[in-house]
């Protein structure tokens, strides 16, 4: 049975019956004139009142027994803040406040807390959307951002949360143009931002909720023009994006959110805006996925990038590593079509044709509900079709793009002839209308063809029926030898269709299974490149036929790559990627200050001595610099954006700043970004509270075995024990696969999410066993005040291994009971050395 207090069924129809409410109420010695009631809800009813002077006006009558614990003065007080931050007239006015007794018709004189609001003439977005079934259309979605963004960013500015955002308390208000604004009503529960909601939903997800609610009303509608779709599908990543449990990644600031809608609005309307976005501030695109211009993102990519060789060869290959490592940067950075607002001299230098092909915004939610085998096998022909028109869709605007170019036929051998054969092949194999309206190209007309396809592909899978006629899997293959024909370009810079996130979250098992037959298909004229999350790609046909990566698909890791860097000395890599991180975003926003200056070098020396180092005081003053932020990397390209935007935020850096944060400013900043993230491992589904366990343990006895640990003897010295990597021996095959099914998803979930990096097996020194070796992400360290490097590792076996997994502080005090420590005579002598640290905080 519920606590909650409420107004009962009985009391909310009789606060609805004309008859039954009085003619006049007063509030604070004011009389008001009600005209009728409005609605009634759980705690609260409103009714039409007149003022003195005749003015509409709209009175609230609240339960007393919802004000208990708090005094309604305080939202009174809290209107009158935002009153004064609300330039754009976004929320309705609040005029008064107090405590009433109202007669009501057979219950006689009840008390309520009133409040007595502007009047909003106008409907709510809930009863619009009920209203106008079937007639939404795309402008009203990106009015609707505009709007609702203001009064998010109002309602931040005064810090300050509405706390009871729902679609019943935003309305829509025609003005005298015609044309409907924004307007947020019932200020009745205004909290303090930075108090934590008690309820389920805060503001930012209630305004998710309504934006999926304009765009289910959008995508119902039986006839949409190509714009629309393309817009509703580029929309898809940006909403996903804004729930995104991952704090570096999330969209919620406001104007980051108007921005990304507006722009893929514009861009839905035209190939390329012809004016750049410049970006506002450094930090302003965080994921890929917020980057809606090619231009911007070719930009402020950093080409030193340690693995880009890597992957930007004319080899198919399997791009691993935790959300966030920058793989759908380098793999829309390797797109022609990024690149096509450039020289042809600049272009040159790529090594692939490359055609972006994205899971997350075009195939999750075309295939995602194929989770079974008998589902796939029975829409087998209808998935190869759909993925097949969506790669000939993209190549398809990747030669609109070059169409548009002065250089089309002296550069690329791109003519009219061309276009005519590659126009004739899809007439062929998907039945493009052969009639084409005057000033219609006959790439617009296919590309129009082929998206009206994937719409009827897409349509009558979800009816549960097949197709009469479908593209075969050799589809691709042949529209690509037909373009290495027709195109020199195309022969010279092989064909790689880029499939960004494939994996098993985005795209279900048996579905990989049957798009195995398109990309494993051997052609001269095409590769794929495939990237996933750890263990996220089924590598393997509908006729269980295995690839083998090490002959057919070479895999790059990139949080195994860049931890790498350290085993063969090649930090400076690392360094110089991360400082072009930000020096490209620096210039991209116009900032005066460079990397060098508003962050600065770290010390040279090895950073174990630092959290280690005896002295007074509090000491803050290890996690900075240029080079110490670069090492927190383990593929963190997004967090470590993230450090750089909270030591930018703290430091108060602006466009035309150029002095040095300082250290202890910098070490504070990335402490509390490390301790955010790790709290934020314990919300993973399904195993959040387990793995963030097992990070929380093995943070602690890493931190145990820098403080107090024995040091290790390097030549005449001695240096702190680093080891935030596990080593367990296995006599033969894997130690993953010995566990039990439950054991065995938590340890995939753990290298999934990246809480540690598989560094892929090595061969134990004790003979010729397979090795498992993990290294914790190194964004947690911090957390634990430990180094980011290793020279040593916990070397346990598997029996071990299935102890920590279950059980990790038994684990972890195991090792630590008897790992080599210091005692106290051990201390007293390597104080007395200059060349051994003490190991004591």
């Amino acid at each position: 049975m519920s606590d909650r207090i409420e107004l009962s069924k009985e009391l909310r129809q009789v606060l609805l019956n004309s008859t039954a409410i009085p003619a006049t109420s007063t509030v604070n010695g004011k009389t008001y004139t009600i005209q009728k009631p409005i609605a009634a809800g759980y705690k609260a009813a409103v009714w039409q009142v007149d003022d003195e002077f005749g003015r509409k006006r709209a009175l609230k009558l609240a339960i007393p027994q919802d004000y208990e614990d708090r005094s309604f003065l305080q939202e009174v007080s809290r209107s009158g803040v935002l009153e004064e931050k609300d330039q754009f007239g976004r929320f309705a006015r609040l005029y008064d406040a107090g405590v009433s007794e109202i007669e009501i018709n057979g219950l006689g004189k009840m008390k309520f807390v009133c409040f007595v609001e502007e009047w909003i003439p106008g409907v709510t977005l809930r009863n619009f959307l009920i209203k106008n079934e079937g007639q939404v259309g795309v402008s009203l979605f990106i009015g609707y951002v505009h709007g609702v963004c203001d009064a998010l960013q109002i309602l931040r500015n005064a810090n300050l949360r509405h706390d009871d955002f729902h679609d019943g308390n935003v309305m829509l208000v025609p003005s005298s143009n015609g044309e409907y604004g924004v307007k947020v009503i019932d200020l009745g529960s205004l909290k303090q931002l930075d108090v934590p909601t008690k309820k389920e939903k805060d503001d930012h997800r209630h305004v998710v909720d309504h934006l999926v609610a304009i765009w289910n009303e959008i995508h119902r509608r039986k006839a949409l023009s190509i714009h629309d779709r393309r817009f509703l599908a580029d929309a898809v990543p940006l909403l996903r994006s804004m729930l995104d449990d991952e704090v570096g990644i999330a969209l919620v600031d406001p104007e980051q959110i108007r921005t990304q809608f507006t722009y893929i609005y514009t861009r839905s309307r035209k190939l390329r805006p012809e004016k750049m976005v410049k970006p506002s501030s450094p930090f302003e695109f965080i994921s890929a996925e917020h980057i809606a211009d090619d231009r911007v993102l070719v930009q402020i990519f950093a080409k030193s990038c340690p693995w880009l060789d890597k992957v930007a060869g004319p080899v198919p290959c399997l791009v691993t590593g935790p959300r966030g490592c920058g793989k759908s940067t380098i793999f829309r950075w390797l797109s022609l079509k990024a690149h096509l607002h450039k020289p042809a001299a600049e272009i040159e230098d790529l090594k692939i044709t490359g055609v972006y092909l994205s899971c997350s915004s075009d195939l999750q939610n075309r295939l995602g509900w194929i989770k079974t085998e008998a589902l796939a096998k029975r829409f087998e022909k209808e998935i190869i079709h759909y993925v097949n028109l969506l790669a000939a869709r993209e190549l398809i605007q990747t030669l609109e793009h070059i169409a548009i170019r002065e250089d089309r036929s002296t550069f690329w051998g791109y003519g009219q002839t061309q276009e005519a054969a590659v126009y004739e092949f899809l007439v062929r194999m998907i039945g493009v209308r052969q009639f084409r309206l005057q000033g219609v190209s006959r790439l617009a007309q296919a590309r129009e063809a082929l998206e009206l396809e994937m719409f009827e592909t897409h349509t009558k899978m979800l009816a549960g029926l097949n197709l009469a006629s479908t593209t075969a899997a050799t589809f691709l293959g042949d529209l690509t030898t037909l373009l290495a024909e027709q195109l020199p370009m195309f022969r010279e810079k092989k064909l790689a269709f880029l499939l960004d996130d494939f994996s098993v979250h985005r795209i279900p098992k048996d579905v990989q299974i049957v798009l195995n037959r398109i990309i494993w298909e051997r052609r001269s004229s095409h590769i794929f490149k495939l990237s996933s999350e750890k263990y996220g790609a089924v590598l393997k046909d509908p006729l269980d036929a295995n690839a083998d990566l090490a002959r057919e698909m070479v895999e790059i890791d990139c949080g195994r790559e860049f931890i790498a860097l350290d085993d063969y000395d090649s930090k400076q890599k690392a360094r110089t990627f991360a400082v072009d991180l930000l020096s490209n975003r620096l210039h991209a926003a116009e900032y005066v200050g460079t990397a060098e200056q508003l962050i600065g070098h770290s010390p040279k020396g090895s950073l174990a001595k630092e959290p280690v180092r005896k002295c007074k005081g509090r000491h803050e003053q290890q996690y900075y610099g240029l080079e110490r932020l670069s090492d927190l990397c383990s593929g963190d390209v997004a967090h470590l954006l993230l450090v750089y935007r909270r030591i930018f935020e703290a430091g108060a850096v602006g466009q035309h700043s150029t002095e040095t944060v300082s250290m202890i400013t910098q070490h504070r900043c990335v402490r509390s970004v490390a301790g955010e993230l790790l709290d934020a491992i314990g919300a993973y589904y399904p195993y959040g509270p387990q793995m963030h366990n097992i990070a929380k343990e093995f943070g602690e006895l890493v931190r145990r075995i820098l403080h107090d640990g024995r040091p290790l003897k390097k030549g005449k010295t001695h240096v702190p024990t680093e080891c935030p990597r596990i080593e367990i021996d296995q006599d033969k095959g894997s130690v993953i696969e010995g566990l039990t099914k439950p054991q065995k998803e938590l340890a995939l979930e753990l290298i999934r999410r990246a809480v540690f990096i598989d560094m892929g097996p090595g061969l134990s020194r004790h003979g010729n066993e397979t090795t498992l070796r993990w290294h914790l992400r190194r964004i947690y360290l911090p957390a634990f005040l430990a180094a980011l490097a290793k020279n040593d590792a916990v070397k346990e076996k598997p029996y071990w291994f299935l102890y920590f997994l279950t059980a990790p502080a038994g684990a972890c005090e195991m090792v630590w009971n008897k790992w080599p420590k210091v005692t106290d005579i051990h201390s007293k002598k390597r104080d007395e050395h200059e060349d051994v640290e003490p190991t004591m905080l």
